[in-house]
């Protein structure tokens, strides 16, 4: 399997490190990259099986990686629609 970055968080552009969101080359299935989940917060997951872990990602990151991806597929209206709501949900929380 390939994978390939479709976003990273904004606040994380200095570094290459975490957090982000990849695609693999089949376009089914994603993964993510950031913050391994502590034993509390793990225990909150439902069904999670012993191959699986948690992490944190920002929602900013999902959502603009929705918005690259749809808009990398022919859906640039649905993916402006997505990058409008981050800026201002953004906005809201500064």
């Amino acid at each position: 399997m390939k994978l390939i970055r479709l976003c990273k968080a904004a606040n994380s552009m200095p570094s290459d490190k975490c957090p982000a969101l990849y695609v693999a080359n089949d376009e089914t299935l994603m993964a993510s990259q950031g913050k391994r989940l502590n034993a509390e917060t793990t225990a909150e997951l439902l069904d999670l099986a012993e191959d699986e872990v948690g992490n944190l990602i920002p929602t900013e990151t999902v959502l603009r990686a929705t918005s690259l991806f749809l808009a990398a597929h022919g859906r640039s209206s649905v993916a402006a629609d997505i990058e409008s709501f981050v800026v201002e949900w953004l906005g809201e929380k500064l």
